[in-house]
């Protein structure tokens, strides 16, 4: 019997599913993933049927997935809790899975995602475009800090161009003109590419030609990689006289490759980093940087992917958050 009041056929067109899956969502709920429960309740809203209590959401056993592509990098930590947070307080389960997706394990995510009945995921990278096209017709989706710059998917991040800029220009009122970047790999990571437009640009406005040779790449972002990159900047002709790092490991890396070349900082090079993690305030001097608000930008991705597994037909929408510059020793004299 049809409880709804809606015939299988409207409820269908209406959604796309087919008359068998709407007679088992309606008969045996238990048998169909939330993800399509929803779907097929907000159309006998849409409709004007009612939903018996029976047919309620279930929502304190809904399972949304985050998918941390580094674990050993601490900037992810407070995401993860601010993630975490939000499931608690929709009663909702997170699992968490530790991989950096790529086409070659992009079958193993999405099923996995199939048979562990996930209604939603995070994800905190910047996908080729042919794995975000397969993530994301299986299931909703939102990028948390990373992102592609695309229209139809949501994320949460900051302000990466004017971060920089903020950071770049206090640097510059020190009286520092020679300044180097540390960056990651611009092709790969929207950040490092957002930063070094924001370098160039805040530099040129700063009228300071900027030196080719005073730009680093560490495509991993590791300290054990970076330090022997910036010891080699340190070594080469016209030496800096302050070096940004994109991100607070770099500009650990940075003070160890500036101590092993005998060089004093802030007295001789300005250092400062990017997302103000445990390690600025650890090392001696503690680390100039930026604050992100990671904490607040997992939370925010969870209620986002919340309510768009509660009305799937919800457009994209996209966060960007601001920062805050926290000066310490390592730029302040």
């Amino acid at each position: 019997m049809n409880k709804s009041n809606i015939p299988y056929m409207k409820i269908a067109e209406k959604t796309g599913l087919s008359v068998s899956t709407i007679s088992r969502a309606l008969k045996q709920p238990h048998l169909v993933k939330h993800a399509t429960l929803k779907v097929i309740y907000h159309a006998i809203e849409e409709l004007g049927g009612i939903l018996p209590d029976a047919l309620a959401p279930i929502t304190h056993d809904m399972r949304i997935l985050a998918i941390v592509p580094v674990f050993n990098n601490p900037f992810y930590t407070d995401i993860v809790l601010g993630i975490q947070d939000a499931a608690n307080k929709h009663s909702c389960q997170l699992l968490i899975v530790n991989e950096t997706l790529s086409k070659f394990n992009i079958h193993q995510i999405t099923d996995f995602i199939s048979q562990s009945d996930i209604s939603g995921v995070v994800i905190m990278q910047k996908l080729d475009t042919e794995v975000l096209e397969q993530l994301k017709i299986r299931t909703p989706l939102v990028q948390c800090s990373e992102f592609n710059e695309v229209n139809d998917i949501s994320y949460i991040t900051i302000d990466n161009l004017e971060a920089t800029r903020k950071i770049l220009r206090y640097i510059l009122t020190t009286g520092r003109r020679n300044i180097a970047l540390v960056n990651c790999d611009p092709a790969r990571y929207t950040y490092a590419k957002l930063r070094l437009q924001g370098y160039y640009d805040t530099l040129e406005q700063a009228g300071i030609t900027v030196n080719p040779s005073h730009i680093v790449t560490v495509p991993d972002g590791n300290f054990s990689t970076a330090v022997p990159a910036i010891s080699a900047l340190l070594k080469s002709a016209g030496l800096p006289d302050a070096i940004f790092c994109v991100s607070d490991i770099m500009a650990a890396a940075a003070l160890r490759a500036c101590a092993l070349e005998g060089y004093r900082v802030p007295q001789d090079i300005m250092v400062a980093g990017f997302d103000n993690i445990d390690i600025s305030v650890m090392t001696t001097p503690n680390i100039t940087t930026i604050n992100q608000p990671k904490h607040d930008m997992g939370f925010m991705a969870c209620t986002q992917l919340l309510s768009m597994i509660a009305d799937p037909a919800k457009p994209p929408q996209r966060f960007i958050l601001d920062t805050e510059l926290i000066i310490r020793e390592s730029t302040d004299f």
